[in-house]
């Protein structure tokens, strides 16, 4: 099939961006026919990614996009104006064009601001675009649930997001690979920056909040240059250098390695590339790997109210002492 894919699908790579990819991996894998449109403020790294870098240029590439595709497939966090209209506006073409069109909505924000959408715009574009789309997944039964009181139609469906682990792109890390299999506890930060929330809780990890020695801590450094962030995380980290481990968030093969051994990943609150909250928000999962697959069946939203990092790490130390637990129904 020829399948026109839509979202974020630039760097920072984080959940969103790597289930965007590595779908798109897959589809490619399966000998699917696929085109991208990046909505990310962001330019994408790969040279065959077509960036939509305003509205009217998005346009323009949607409508000659569009031609002779079989699906258009839209991935978006449902929290930007500018993303909800790209987003109906995707769906509308797509429908004069008599394409099959699908809408994921990735965790999160959608769950929380998809309840608060203006019942002057914001509701209608979302009512519009739920009503004429072929079909709606949502990535978690929260989502699910507040995507069903714009409407419930039979073509909602529940797939837990997904990050895809190709073999071969995970091993062309070969250093990080190797140490992180040594490692019986993995907790991945990404999308670093300073300063933050995340960076906070990092820091109580790294100077007063001892982890067992069999857990790694791999921190994805979003700010360029990162030389000062990273100095500062090697100095506070120094009794723990041995199980620190830090890499760049645009390194694409370094973050799935990172991700692949990963039973806790904690980044920012973000939507379509754009960071948000990250003074005072954290979002925190519980991974669960299946074959070459990596699910996020459980999951936190810190949002910070005095000084709460020791409270935040004592609850990520429990996290990783529990089971994941199992993946909820495909369907509702």
């Amino acid at each position: 099939m020829r399948i026109l894919l839509i979202g974020n699908f630039s760097p920072p790579y984080e959940e969103e961006s790597l289930h965007n990819i590595t779908f798109l991996r897959k589809l490619e894998e399966d000998g699917h026919d696929c085109t991208v449109i990046n909505i990310a403020e962001r330019p994408a790294t790969q040279k065959n990614f077509i960036d939509g870098k305003n509205y009217f240029i998005f346009l323009f590439t949607l409508l000659r996009a569009c031609w002779k595709k079989d699906v258009l497939h839209f991935f978006t966090k449902g929290y930007l104006r500018m993303g909800l209209l790209m987003l109906l506006t995707s769906i509308l073409i797509g429908t004069l064009y008599r394409i099959r069109t699908f809408i994921t909505i990735h965790s999160e924000l959608f769950s929380i601001a998809g309840q608060m959408r203006s019942s002057l715009g914001g509701r209608q574009t979302l009512f519009t675009a739920f009503a004429v789309t072929n079909k709606l997944i949502c990535a978690d039964k929260d989502t699910f649930d507040v995507a069903a009181t714009y409407m419930k139609k039979n073509n909602f469906e529940l797939i837990p997001s997904f990050i895809y682990l190709p073999e071969d792109l995970i091993k062309s890390k070969v250093t990080l690979h190797e140490k992180l299999l040594t490692k019986e506890k993995v907790i991945v930060f990404s999308n670093m920056q300073y300063p933050s929330f995340a960076f906070e809780i990092l820091n109580k990890f790294l100077t007063d909040y001892p982890l067992p020695a069999d857990t790694a801590i791999v921190v994805a450094l979003t700010e360029k240059p990162s030389s000062k962030l990273r100095q500062l995380l090697e100095r506070q980290g120094q009794s723990f250098k041995d199980n620190l481990l830090i890499i760049e968030s645009d390194d694409l093969n370094s973050v799935l390695t990172a991700c692949s051994r990963a039973h806790i990943l904690l980044h920012p609150l973000s939507c379509d590339g754009t960071t948000f909250f990250e003074s005072f928000a954290v979002s925190v999962k519980k991974t669960l790997r299946s074959d070459d697959y990596l699910y996020f069946p459980n999951g936190l939203l810190f949002i910070k109210e005095g000084d709460t990092s020791e409270m935040c790490a004592c609850i990520i130390n429990t996290l990783l002492c529990v089971d994941s637990g199992h993946l909820p129904e495909v369907k509702d």
